[in-house]
């Protein structure tokens, strides 16, 4: 692969853009119960992917002066990528997601729009702060309402979307202490998050009009995944295994996805969705996710 080509793709945080995807994937399907709405689906997938690229790089783009100092090597400090070339690649991705969104319809268009502001308040302005946590959370968040929006948006679908909320609140919370483990306080919270992400699942599950008792299995499954790994990190608390831990939590919203889906949607949705860890885990061997 070209060098340049990869450092462009380091920039954008490649693996990780599937995690948008199944998003977007996830929601739909549940929406449509599996009759796929192809030119839609399309457009929201390049709209969700466009904006989440345009993020990565709009985060690097404003942690320019702090990465010189922190992360040196990232695309940008290191000068692999120039500086002006990313602020133009970062909003140009912004416009192109707002656009996609818009040839769907004038709700997908504030949707993203919404998902946009919420991008460009988290780099500029809330990173640095605890409201960081939750402009992130509200960045999934608005992304799997664009999925549902293909359908009207009701109150149950404002709940079904809440889970990814918690989770990615959670997981950025223990982001802010990746290169310092300053506190074992974070992990504690971030623990309590994920619980409350699980328990929502449940009750939505259990409440759907045809729950599956695989889906129960299955999240206990993913709960035990997730609690060996965070008992590693609890054992060896350093910047390196918080920093493995939040690439697993990352990756982990691509299976939480189709856990979410597979009590709403044909069992094979779920198995789409899931396929999706197959080219992020690939991409991401030999590149970082955040």
């Amino acid at each position: 692969m070209n060098c340049s080509l990869i450092n462009f793709l380091q920039l954008m945080r490649a693996p990780a853009v599937f995690t948008a995807f199944s998003n977007i994937l996830a929601a739909h399907l549940i929406v449509t119960q599996g009759d796929i709405q192809w030119g839609s689906l399309f457009l929201l997938l390049i709209a969700s992917a466009c904006l989440y690229l345009a993020g990565m790089v709009l985060n690097d783009c404003f942690d320019y002066a702090e990465d010189l100092q922190e992360r040196p090597s990232r695309p940008l400090p290191s000068g692999r990528v120039s500086k002006k070339v990313a602020w133009y690649l970062g909003w140009g991705l912004l416009a192109v997601g707002v656009f996609s969104a818009f040839l769907v319809g004038e709700l997908q268009l504030y949707l993203s729009l919404l998902l946009a502001a919420l991008i460009v308040i988290y780099n500029g302005y809330a990173k640095q702060s605890f409201l960081g946590v939750f402009v992130m959370g509200g960045c999934r968040y608005v992304n799997w309402l664009l999925g549902l929006s293909i359908g009207a948006l009701t109150y149950e679908s404002y709940v079904l979307a809440l889970p990814i909320f918690i989770y990615v609140c959670s997981l950025t919370l223990l982001s802010t202490i990746e290169t310092t483990a300053s506190s074992r306080v974070y992990l504690f919270l971030t623990t309590i998050g994920m619980l409350l992400c699980a328990v929502i699942i449940l009750v939505v599950q259990v409440s759907a009009e045809q729950p599956q008792l695989l889906s129960v299995f299955v999240l206990l499954g993913l709960l035990l995944i997730v609690a060996y790994r965070f008992s590693k990190m609890y054992a060896d608390f350093s910047p390196l295994q918080i920093q493995k831990t939040i690439k697993f939590l990352v990756m982990g919203i691509i299976p939480l996805d189709a856990l979410i889906t597979l009590s709403h949607a044909p069992f094979l949705s779920a198995v789409m969705i899931l396929s999706l860890l197959i080219p992020s885990w690939q991409l991401a061997r030999s590149m970082r996710v955040t």
